[in-house]
């Protein structure tokens, strides 16, 4: 797998394409905003996109959705628990941003342990509530892509509606610091960093 990796949208949300190169599919992973970036970067690699994954429901990670999914056709997936947030804007909070982005439903439901198979990748999905009651991590091999869940050296804020500090440590410790400490994460805002040195580093976690 190659990921290649953008930072989209006025918050500069990491969003990445997962690409399988023995076939030339693909899968993009939170399409935070600059939609007409995204499908440029897909045409560019002539790549085709199976899917779009959200890895939770807030604004600055879905805001470019409706253009890469019409321009690809893929199917989108997100938990049951941010699903709402597709289509109201004040759930996904972009209603409080002056912009009031909804968006049709999402057309597949992850479930917590499941192996979800696109583009030919296994994507392991972890459920991890605590930035938001629905947020996920998706592992592929020894890349995980955790969305707002952790940061280097840092977690995802727990102060807005469905945040919960103790949800969150909780996610980290018994769904993300069990894996090996080279398995690298990839979030949705910053750079990426691995499982070993958030354990080592991160004072969240200590």
């Amino acid at each position: 797998m190659k990921v290649l990796k953008m930072e989209v949208g006025m918050l500069g949300t990491n969003c990445y394409i997962a690409v399988n190169e023995a076939t030339g599919h693909g899968v993009v992973v939170d399409p935070g905003g600059d939609g007409d970036r995204i499908v440029d970067a897909i045409k560019k690699e002539g790549l085709t996109i199976d899917a779009i994954f959200i890895t939770h429901g807030h604004s600055d990670h879905i805001m470019g959705l409706e253009e890469v999914r019409k321009a690809t056709g893929a199917r989108v997936y997100i938990s049951e628990a941010d699903a709402e947030m597709l289509t109201k804007a004040t759930s996904n909070l972009s209603a409080y941003m002056g912009m009031d982005a909804a968006f049709a439903p999402a057309d597949k439901i992850f479930e917590d342990g499941e192996t979800v198979t696109e583009a030919r990748l296994d994507f392991k999905v972890l459920t991890t509530p605590g930035h938001t009651r629905g947020g996920v991590c998706l592992v592929c091999g020894d890349v995980v892509f955790c969305g707002d869940t952790v940061f280097a050296e840092s977690i995802g804020r727990t102060d807005l509606p469905g945040g919960s500090y103790k949800q969150i440590l909780d996610s980290i410790k018994t769904k993300l610091l069990v894996l090996p400490d080279e398995t690298k994460l990839l979030p949705g805002h910053g750079p990426a960093t691995t499982v070993g040195w958030e354990r080592r580093r991160n004072p969240f976690l200590q």
